[in-house]
């Protein structure tokens, strides 16, 4: 079990150091305003721009939204392959989102750590041990009052986003087989057309009449069913990607929010803790650098490791995401001219 672990921990380190990666953060942070991921990267400082209020689904997301509208429009989409890349975006809108918090989170975080450099001075006598107490109360108290920045992503977003990308792989799914049941039955017409067989009219079943209406259709032109069967089976085949790399997605996301939940309640945590400590001071005049030393010291490095683990995996779902969109256009291009070549 540790040396599966341990190639998994591999594997995500390869993937966070490739080049690919490092150009996603760069592009990503020049756009926050943030200038660094943290232990193993070194990037780009903040552009002028970096406060600009588009989205980063305008400006990472490939193939950008004008030239994605004029595929629509071109390549007439499927509705669910439109639908796939509206829930894309919005789900790199959500990324957007929590990185931010993340961002904030480390802002407020200031406060803990002022609270623990002063903890670590030392004082012979009272009286400014006393003010050492009360300025340290005074960082943890106004870090307890600010709201946690993922609350609305993590409980109730990420659950709706979760709920959306579920639906979406469903009804890719579901379409999928329906067209591939099409597919059967119109190879079939074909081979009954072909053969010249003639279904008597007073049978009055729905299959019967569906394969009456093939055999004429064959017989009159029989070259029009491969040009229909092939622009199915280029729609089944876009859907099957989509289906894929949704489900794909959707594991991914899932992951973050894992780590965004954890995050979440570290965070929640460490407001009850601050708080705790304000009050027993407040009420029993506690010795604030001791608690603050154990409490909060001992679990810094914990902290600011999830929020790395958490922003690192975020990245790396963003470039999935990218690459995953360019797999179902280059699946739609692809299906497009083999449709295209059928119809001559």
């Amino acid at each position: 079990m540790s040396s599966k672990s341990s190639s998994v921990n591999r594997e995500y380190t390869q993937a966070f150091r490739t080049k690919s990666f490092v150009e996603m953060c760069t592009k990503v942070q020049s756009q926050i305003g943030r200038t660094s991921i943290g232990r193993s990267l070194s990037l780009h400082p903040p552009s002028a721009s970096a406060c600009g209020v588009a989205h980063l689904s305008e400006s990472l997301l490939e193939p950008g939204q004008e030239t994605l509208e004029n595929m629509i429009k071109t390549l007439n989409f499927h509705r669910l392959l439109v639908d796939y890349f509206e829930v894309s975006s919005d789900t790199c809108d959500l990324c957007e989102l929590l990185l931010r918090g993340i961002h904030q989170i480390r802002t407020n975080y200031q406060r803990i750590r002022r609270a623990i450099k002063l903890a670590k001075l030392v004082f012979e006598d009272a009286g400014h041990a006393d003010e050492q107490s009360r300025l340290i109360c005074r960082e943890l108290s106004a870090f307890a009052s600010l709201t946690n920045p993922l609350f609305a992503i993590a409980r109730v977003q990420f659950p709706g986003m979760h709920d959306n990308y579920m639906a979406l792989f469903h009804e890719l799914t579901s379409k999928r087989k329906h067209m591939q049941r099409r597919m059967k039955l119109a190879r079939a017409c074909k081979r009954v057309g072909g053969l010249g067989l003639i279904v008597s009219s007073t049978v009055i079943s729905t299959t019967a009449l569906v394969l009456a209406s093939c055999s004429t259709g064959m017989s009159i032109r029989s070259s029009s069913y491969p040009e229909k069967i092939s622009s199915t089976e280029a729609v089944c085949k876009q859907l099957d990607v989509t289906a894929k790399v949704v489900y794909i997605l959707t594991n991914d996301m899932d992951t973050v929010s894992r780590f965004a939940g954890r995050l979440h309640d570290e965070v929640e945590h460490g407001r009850s803790r601050a708080l705790m400590v304000v009050r027993n001071y407040a009420k029993k005049g506690d010795i604030v650098r001791e608690v603050v030393n154990e409490v909060f010291d001992a679990h810094n490095a914990r902290f600011l490791e999830l929020l790395e683990e958490l922003e690192e995996h975020i990245y790396l779902c963003l470039l999935t995401m990218n690459r995953s969109r360019g797999l179902v256009v280059e699946e739609i291009l692809t299906s497009q001219f083999m449709s295209d070549q059928s119809g001559y």
